[in-house]
């Protein structure tokens, strides 16, 4: 009789331990996916399909939905796209060549 308490009570216990570990696993692979998505959502420029490169402050960054992502202005006109019209470049965005 005691075994199978024994059995039971290492059972009940295995079986919390499990829950808990399995719930932390989770909880930090849907932060760390959360946080990867909103990180891909809003890169710092995109170049449209039609190759135009808009910065954050580009008045269609927020339209711009089909593009390439880039970590620089400099980078996304070197790679073929041009600025939209009237619109001036920011020094925070530019790629500093030392």
């Amino acid at each position: 009789m005691r075994t199978i308490a024994a059995l039971v009570y290492l059972g009940w216990h295995f079986v919390k331990w499990f829950a808990i570990v399995s719930i932390v696993i989770w909880t930090i692979i849907f932060a760390l996916g959360a946080s990867l998505a909103e990180a891909s959502e809003n890169p710092p420029v995109k170049m449209s399909k039609s190759e135009i490169c808009h910065a954050v402050d580009s008045s269609y960054y927020n339209r711009t939905k089909n593009f390439v992502a880039y970590e620089t202005l400099d980078d996304c006109l070197e790679a073929g796209g041009r600025l939209p019209k009237n619109y001036k470049k920011k020094d925070a965005l530019l790629n500093e060549e030392a």
